[in-house]
């Protein structure tokens, strides 16, 4: 259990050494519903309501989980486990669910035409190949990490990390390309939510961090959506983005390892307006393992 706890992959692993192990792995249910239902990889990691700020400030538990709920009638979240998978083996693999031992990844190409000269013909006019990556980094506190620049990955992934969020970075820093880094929060759509609250209401009627007012009308949210907010480019702004938490169908059987956009929007703080973005070149994120971050326990 202790080895499945820490490195749910290692126990997989362990199903190959004889049909005895094999069996273990896959009928031993008090191990699975170990690892589904604790904290270091499991569920109870999982956060279905805003846990804290875009600065990563913690909101107070009694407005999320004490008020909030006693208003909507509804049980707590940590006791809310869907009766509708046969096993927790299953449950753990095809709930959609959040990684935190790695990155989700986003790598957008276009082309678009380059700049041509008079004395030469159309056809002959050079084209532009535009290459852009999108990375997000999940932390349990519910914070999260989001950057958008023309770094690869390997020059990029190790460096996402809390500490390098701050603006003092020059092109002589081996962080250097945290310098556009933007901090953020994150929840997840599930049983326990199916019309997202806005709790823990300040004098001005709007919750610690939250708006009253959404980009579209708040409707019945499925489980498997992920929801994203950071700062925006500019101290008045900030971004809103939506996801669909799926699987790219590895032949290693990778579950909950893609991202797929379902909406991008930006708020104005100033004049309390959204407007949207367009996801013409935008592709879906792909979660990759990062050593460094180790079991992210």
């Amino acid at each position: 259990m202790s080895l499945a706890v820490r490195d749910v992959a290692s126990l997989s692993r362990l199903a190959r050494v004889c049909k005895r192990f094999a069996f273990l792995v896959a009928t031993e249910d008090r191990t699975w519903k170990r690892v589904t239902l604790g904290a270091e990889v499991g569920f109870a990691a999982m956060h279905y309501t805003y846990a804290c700020d875009l600065q990563g400030v913690p909101l107070m538990e009694r407005f999320l989980l004490v008020d909030a709920l006693e208003t909507a009638k509804l049980p707590l979240f940590r006791d809310l486990t869907p009766a509708v998978w046969p096993s927790y083996r299953l449950q753990f693999r095809h709930r959609p669910r959040i990684r935190f031992n790695g990155c989700y990844i986003s790598t957008v190409n276009y082309t678009r035409p380059g700049a041509s000269h008079q004395s030469r013909f159309t056809w002959t006019s050079p084209v532009q190949i535009v290459t852009y990556y999108r990375y997000l980094r999940f932390f349990r506190d519910g914070t999260v990490i989001s950057l958008l620049t023309t770094v690869e990955p390997a020059d990029v992934v190790h460096h996402l990390i809390k500490d390098n969020l701050h603006k003092h970075h020059t092109g002589a820093l081996p962080s250097a390309v945290m310098r556009d880094a933007l901090r953020g929060r994150w929840r997840l759509s599930g049983p326990t939510n199916a019309m997202h609250l806005n709790v823990g209401e300040d004098e001005d009627g709007k919750g610690p961090g939250e708006y009253l007012k959404e980009p579209s009308p708040v409707v019945e949210e499925e489980e498997g959506e992920l929801h994203v907010e950071t700062e925006g480019v500019l101290p008045k702004y900030m971004w809103k983005m939506q996801f669909v938490v799926g699987s790219a169908g590895r032949k290693d059987g990778t579950r909950n390892n893609k991202l797929t956009w379902k909406g991008f929007w930006s708020y104005n703080r100033l004049t309390d307006d959204w407007g949207e973005f367009g996801l013409k070149n935008d592709k879906a994120y792909y979660w990759s393992r990062v050593k460094s971050y180790g079991t992210a326990i």
